[in-house]
């Protein structure tokens, strides 16, 4: 789904403060633990403190990095994107690229911590290493599959898909699982590995898709085709004359023992759908209470 820059911008503003906040802690430690003799002298009294304080250099050390590296991309990639081309999902990426390596930060510096070398203490565990990546197969796949996702233009978030029989607006791509909410309003999880080896139908390409309104009435009521185009027609006439509507067709569904079924058949812009819908539904009822 397109976004403006602006809302980009003020995401990107806020992780900045917080980026100078960080880089302030870290030159403040950095001082203390190189430059202060007293600090230095206090540390060199306890091993463990210093294993803590080195630790959290690393960190926070890394931590910048990293975060430098996503504030340029994420500033690059507004800079050179118009603003109805914005789609989250490249800042969605790195954002994720980024805390999976700030995790593996984390881990090596708690281990650091401890006084222990993260590189000897990962090649100890080597083949249980090994055994989990095994097991972890499908997880592994799911992570790599998202990532795809996230750093393509198949799937934005905010588009209308459908996969199998399921319908409904992607609300989140993480690094499992596509999160998607159904026209009931239930929420689908869809892991990533069926996103790109399933078929599916995303709507943001194409530029007009065929809606029907079904609707039944008894068959004492009396209803036209025409009448029924003569009464929706007036009410459409800005989107018809704008073109928001390409396609009008009424028709019928079926002839029953006590029922009469009706459908109309609009062509619009899948983004127009929600609000289209609405309408229709309003005049739909307009009318039956009309004939009631």
């Amino acid at each position: 789904m397109p976004q403006t820059k602006s809302v980009f911008k003020i995401t990107e503003n806020k992780k900045l403060r917080i980026f100078i906040i960080k880089v302030l802690i870290y030159l403040t430690i950095l001082y203390l633990s190189k430059l202060s003799k007293p600090f230095t002298e206090w540390l060199s009294e306890d091993s463990g403190l210093a294993n803590i304080i080195g630790a959290l250099l690393f960190l926070l050390g890394a931590n910048i990095l990293i975060s430098l590296i996503r504030m340029v991309a994420a500033r690059i990639y507004l800079r050179k994107q118009h603003d109805e081309n914005i789609h989250p999902n490249f800042l969605l990426g790195i954002t994720w690229i980024s805390n999976i390596l700030n995790s593996i930060v984390f881990i090596s510096a708690f281990i650091m911590a401890f006084g222990i070398k993260p590189v000897e203490f990962l090649t100890s565990l080597t083949i249980v290493a090994a055994a989990i990546a095994i097991i972890s197969k499908d997880y592994i796949t799911n992570i790599i599959n998202g990532l795809i996702i996230m750093f393509t233009d198949q799937f934005s978030l905010g588009d209308t898909i459908k996969i199998n029989d399921q319908k409904g607006i992607i609300r989140d791509i993480t690094l499992l699982n596509t999160v998607l909410k159904r026209d009931d309003g239930l929420i689908m999880m869809i892991p990533n590995n069926l996103m790109l080896s399933t078929h599916v139908i995303n709507y943001r390409f194409t530029d007009r898709k065929d809606v029907e309104f079904l609707f039944e009435v008894p068959i004492e009521t009396k209803m036209s085709l025409k009448e029924i185009r003569e009464k929706i027609e007036p009410k459409l006439a800005k989107r018809l004359e704008s073109k928001e509507i390409s396609k009008f067709i009424v028709g019928l569904s079926g002839v029953f023992k006590e029922k009469i079924g009706f459908k109309i058949i609009v062509g619009i812009s899948p983004e127009r759908e929600p609000e289209i819908r609405e309408e229709f539904d309003e005049i739909l009822l307009d009318i039956l209470y009309e004939k009631k």
